[in-house]
């Protein structure tokens, strides 16, 4: 009887132990989060940052950037459009830190731990300086060193850096990720949506945005721009339309999806079509010179003007609204972005191009930062023009300047050495239109166009009208992060007249 229980509780134990064994074999698979991604795909990373790189929601690049260019009226009289409202002045604070940004800086984390993946390593650390650029070309000091740590390193409170050592490390960033880039290691053929795996590309890329941040600084630390300028010759910068960093999407539809170009929403939105205009600085530069590309980015509304519809195209009815000023005459009369070339949510958005590349050349030779004669001025401003109409082709027929309308408008708007920075500095305004992030950061630094001097001051929509230099911190920062004062302290009062370390001047 005894010898049967000890067997029958043996029996029993062995069978608690497996039915132990099984279960704590599944734990770890029931215990896993089924979202939860341990080593995050790095194709899927390298194209989301691309399209998210530009602002989703155009609140800041349309409703400030926009109209502080001269580009864009936005219904807004200047002492409304350098008043602070949250929602609008912030969103590009906010939007590339926690979409574009943040997934860059976890792509970088996790490629540098592999050897094989130095060519996406390499890829993220010159959009990282991309993005950054931007950020604190538009509002001074920010987090840098220390952002994006919150999850690896618990830093909550990043430090405001301030921008002469975010510019000092840009650079390095974009010389060691040129200069590292590897053929024989892994290429993201498939997931790079803008070059395909081209190496030569992404150098190029790297080396056209050192040029232009070196030119940046010029002002201020002319010995340190000088020299990263060289560099980036020297390096290699971009050498035809094919080597612009341009970024195609996909959605034709209402909203500002990941796949759509979210600019022309403040066009083809029926909740602004009363609101936009392009800005009569923007389009009279066209039409005073007879500018080709004037039917490419112009369009009149016609009747019912309660939606945005193809238009009238016709070159003499094309009109600049007053650039802060709001008038009597309606504001059907004015023009609007072409809805079969920049307004669609489907365009193509070009972040920095061959054109630029070559008014910067341009610039630096008339300057004497490089070396060059009047000849290489004449002939880089020439072919910045003629790179810059044929570009608009990505736009599709709508956008095809021919080669006899290019030679026609060179001829007829011959480039005047007296008037060098001017013409050169208005034309990479133009060539820039839609990347207004850009347009207003150059105007910073070149003073051109000069479209400020020009407003007419008695009129109350223009009280005090200057070019405006920064934009506020979001509001949030003052009770999220305490270091936001000691940038304050370092840089200035938080508002829009405060220059930033390389406007100075």
């Amino acid at each position: 009887m005894t010898k049967n229980i000890r067997n029958c509780s043996l029996t029993i134990f062995t069978f608690i132990a497996f039915l132990f064994s099984a279960c704590d074999k599944g734990f770890e698979d029931i215990n896993k989060s089924v979202d939860f991604v341990s080593t995050p795909n790095l194709d899927y990373e390298l194209p989301y940052v691309q399209l998210t790189m530009l602002d989703k929601n155009y609140y800041t690049h349309a409703y400030y950037a926009g109209a502080y260019s001269s580009q864009l009226n936005t219904n807004k009289d200047f002492p409304s459009i350098t008043a602070y409202k949250d929602a609008e002045m912030s969103e590009h604070f906010v939007w590339i830190y926690k979409n574009p940004l943040k997934t860059v800086l976890d792509l970088i984390d996790h490629a540098k731990s592999d050897p094989a993946k130095v060519n996406y390593l390499s890829m993220g650390r010159i959009l990282k300086a991309y993005l950054f650029h931007h950020l604190t070309d538009s509002y001074g000091d920010i987090p840098y060193f220390q952002a994006g740590k919150g999850y690896t390193d618990q830093i909550m409170t990043p430090e405001y850096d301030t921008q002469q050592a975010i510019y000092q490390d840009m650079f390095k960033e974009l010389n060691e990720a040129a200069t590292a880039f590897d053929s024989k290691k892994d290429i993201p053929t498939a997931s790079d949506i803008v070059y395909k795996g081209n190496l030569e590309k992404w150098k190029r890329f790297a080396y056209s945005l050192m040029l232009r941040l070196g030119l940046r600084i010029m002002e201020v630390d002319p010995i340190n721009g000088k020299k990263w300028i060289e560099t980036a010759i020297a390096g290699g910068i971009m050498n035809s339309n094919e080597d612009s960093f341009v970024v195609s999407y996909t959605s034709q539809r209402a909203g500002t999806g990941t796949t759509s170009n979210g600019v022309p929403h403040i066009f083809i939105s029926s909740s602004y079509i009363a609101t936009y205009r392009l800005a009569a600085p923007f389009v009279d530069s066209l039409k005073n010179h007879n500018d080709p590309r004037t039917l490419v980015y112009c369009m009149r509304l016609t009747a019912p003007f309660s939606s945005y519809h193809d238009g009238d195209h016709t070159f003499a009815n094309q009109q600049g609204y007053p650039q802060f000023s709001s008038i009597a005459e309606s504001r059907n009369n004015f023009s609007v972005s072409n809805i079969k070339t920049f307004g669609r949510y489907d365009a193509p958005y070009v972040h920095l191009s061959y054109a630029q590349v070559k008014f910067q050349l341009a610039e630096c030779i008339l300057r004497g930062i490089v070396t060059g004669n009047p000849v290489a001025v004449k002939s880089n401003y020439e072919e910045g023009v003629r790179a810059a109409m044929s570009q608009l082709a990505i736009y599709g027929n709508n956008g095809v300047i021919t080669t006899e309308q290019q030679n026609e408008y060179l001829k007829n708007n011959p480039f005047n050495p007296a008037r060098g920075l001017e013409m050169i500095n208005t034309q990479y305004w133009i060539e820039t239109h839609y990347n207004w992030y850009e347009s207003w950061a150059n105007m910073r630094r070149s003073g051109y166009p000069d479209t400020y001097s020009k407003l007419d001051l008695s009129l109350s929509g223009n009280l005090g009208a200057e070019l405006p230099r920064r934009l506020f911190y979001p509001r949030a920062e003052y009770t999220a992060n305490p270091g936001i004062q000691k940038a304050i302290e370092r840089q200035g009062p938080d508002l829009t007249s405060t220059r930033i370390w390389w406007n100075k001047k």
